[in-house]
């Protein structure tokens, strides 16, 4: 089982009733057994999310290679997977409930993409998150064949439940379990993410590049701006490198705080960098390593093959960290006060789960420390 929002796995039970109404209404049809021409997926969470879907997309393109996909993601999903080959339409909804914004602004995108949606005809309909929200878009978009986890509910708009066990496992192995249950075996080569870089990109000519991202989506998920410091100084330390700090909304002020606290002799080496998404691929692909917090831009370096240093703190590594074989991930397991709501950190040492993570940091052959 994935962890989910019990607050809407709640709702979702208390609203079984009204799922099997609107499946009666709609009267939803049902998928013949020949293979599909066309597949719809939905996965409206973000970049990190979209890049683990990979696997799934891969292998749904290698077993129906004349099936046309569409993806309904955010935004970003098109800049990630653009020149891919694995999705034929992108259908854009930023969902209000996974990047806030006003509801009624939200309503009407989810209503844009579902008028999208509905211009073709879809076979299969694919949740990969077991979300009743994503489970009930499938439906009205007329999916014949709508197949999903039940972890949230929904099971009346289905017509397949994947079964699952209840163990926790990561969202891949979710995936691959789906993937499984539809017929398609995914092979242990295709489980790794994999991204393809942006035409020109390529690992720096003019010395060895470290990167930094101490931002994420949440607040309690950010790097402490002394620990960032430490951090930046311990890995470049004496090395002949230039240090790429990545500036976003979540991370312009924390940067400039973390450079304060630099020796003059790191901090002439700093580099600020900001930009698209698919500037920011380019910028990963040319690094020589790259240290970040669980977010997008950790999954984007891993599935692009950089060696990639990931910091777990309020989240558990078990259920959501990049896979690669050139990945290493550190979290404090001892901390029994992980995982967290994210929000509110209970430890009387803020953010010890963080602060503890760099010290775990063991720098690579051929670095000095300061």
């Amino acid at each position: 089982m994935k962890r989910i929002n019990p607050r809407l796995a709640a709702l979702s039970r208390r609203l079984d009733g009204l799922w099997w109404l609107i499946a009666r209404l709609l009267r939803l049809p049902r998928a013949g057994a020949a293979p599909p021409r066309s597949i719809l997926l939905v996965d409206l969470h973000l970049i990190g999310d979209i890049v683990m879907l990979v696997p799934l997309l891969r292998v749904i393109r290698r077993c129906h290679p004349q099936a046309r996909i569409g993806l309904v993601a955010g935004p970003w999903a098109e800049q990630l997977l653009r020149d891919a080959g694995l999705v034929d339409e992108f259908i854009a909804l930023q969902a209000y409930w996974v990047r806030r914004a006003p509801r009624m602004a939200g309503l009407a995108a989810v209503m844009r993409a579902l008028r999208q949606c509905r211009r073709a005809t879809w076979d299969w309909g694919i949740d990969a998150r077991g979300d009743v929200r994503n489970i009930l878009l499938l439906a009205l978009a007329g999916a014949r064949r709508r197949v999903a986890y039940d972890f949230t509910g929904g099971s009346a708009l289905l017509t397949d439940i994947v079964p699952d066990d209840g163990a926790f496992r990561h969202i891949i192995e979710h995936h691959v379990a789906l993937a499984r249950y539809l017929g398609m075996e995914m092979l242990a080569d295709e489980r790794i993410p994999r991204l393809l870089p942006p035409a020109g990109a390529s690992p720096s000519a003019t010395g060895r590049r470290l990167g930094f991202h101490f931002g994420a989506s949440q607040p309690l998920r950010r790097m402490p701006a002394a620990s960032a410091a430490d951090l930046v100084e311990r890995a470049a330390g004496g090395e002949p490198c230039a240090v790429v700090l990545v500036d976003g909304p979540d991370t312009e002020a924390l940067n400039s705080a973390v450079i304060a606290q630099l020796s003059a002799g790191c901090a002439n080496r700093v580099q600020r960098w900001s930009g698209d998404l698919r500037a920011l691929m380019a910028l990963l692909a040319g690094l020589q390593r790259f240290y970040a917090m669980d977010s997008g831009p950790a999954h984007i370096a891993a599935a692009l093959g950089v060696d990639t240093t990931v910091f777990f703190g309020p989240n558990l590594a078990d259920a959501a960290s990049p896979w690669g074989q050139r990945v290493t991930v550190l979290e404090d397991a001892a901390l029994v006060c992980r995982p967290c709501d994210h929000v509110h950190c209970t430890n009387p040492r803020a953010q010890a789960c963080l602060i503890e993570a760099v010290q775990l940091v063991r720098l690579p052959p051929g670095s000095t420390p300061p």
